[in-house]
């Protein structure tokens, strides 16, 4: 019996494995490339359905982002498997380590919007080596999850100001419902979403009967 790779407990990867690592050198960084393979007997599930199933339609290797080690970054290399489901047909195998599509883990998206409370989303993504629209998503998401929709019932007012978040032109617009003295909308960036406590997702209603804006607007 082959024995267990010490990161396989540590990583967590439910029905996964780690098989082989090396390290790279990309870009002046170091990383260390984990390859995963399905635990032999490992049941799968269906991402649709949740049935389970041991048939495989096909499958094809990812490369996919994992929380860093030490001073390494680190990348998994994943055999994404499209199970043939007997309700659904082929779909995409469910893991609860990792989101349909996604190229990074569900752990490290949660460590990437836990820092954004405290930090800029530019400075997140570049402590992570990660794409600024990549981080923002993650960092909206995590606050749509967090707060939930707005409430827009019996909005008839609104009042909007625009506000400086720091130097170098990075501007949050505010929508506000002065009746009530509550923000209805949030900002243009994520910055200013936890600026003013509510998700920028949302529009003032048509139904709304006057705007109030600032003089200088």
């Amino acid at each position: 019996m082959a024995q267990e790779h010490p990161i396989t407990r540590l990583g967590g990867w439910a029905g996964y494995e780690v098989v082989e690592d090396w390290q790279e050198r990309r870009g002046g960084k170091s990383w260390c490339v984990l390859r995963l393979e399905a635990v032999t007997g490992w049941l799968r599930q269906c991402s649709h359905c949740g049935e389970s199933t041991r048939a495989v339609h096909d499958q094809q290797e990812r490369r996919i982002r994992e929380l860093p080690i030490f001073e390494y970054r680190v990348e998994l290399v994943v055999p994404r498997v499209r199970v043939a489901c007997a309700r659904c047909g082929p779909r995409l195998e469910r893991l609860s380590w990792l989101e349909p599509y996604a190229r990074l883990t569900r752990r490290l998206g949660e460590s990437v919007a836990q820092l954004c409370r405290v930090a800029s989303i530019r400075h997140v993504a570049s402590f992570f080596g990660l794409d600024w629209k990549t981080v923002k998503d993650l960092d909206f998401a995590s606050l749509q999850h967090q707060l939930g929709p707005v409430d827009l019932d019996g909005l008839e007012v609104i009042g909007m100001d625009e506000f400086a978040i720091q130097k170098g032109h990075r501007y949050a617009t505010v929508i506000v419902e002065p009746m009530r003295k509550r923000g209805c909308c949030g900002s243009v960036a994520a910055e200013a979403v936890r600026a003013c406590g509510h998700s920028s997702s949302c529009s003032a209603p048509s139904a709304a009967s006057g705007c109030a804006l600032p003089s200088w607007t």
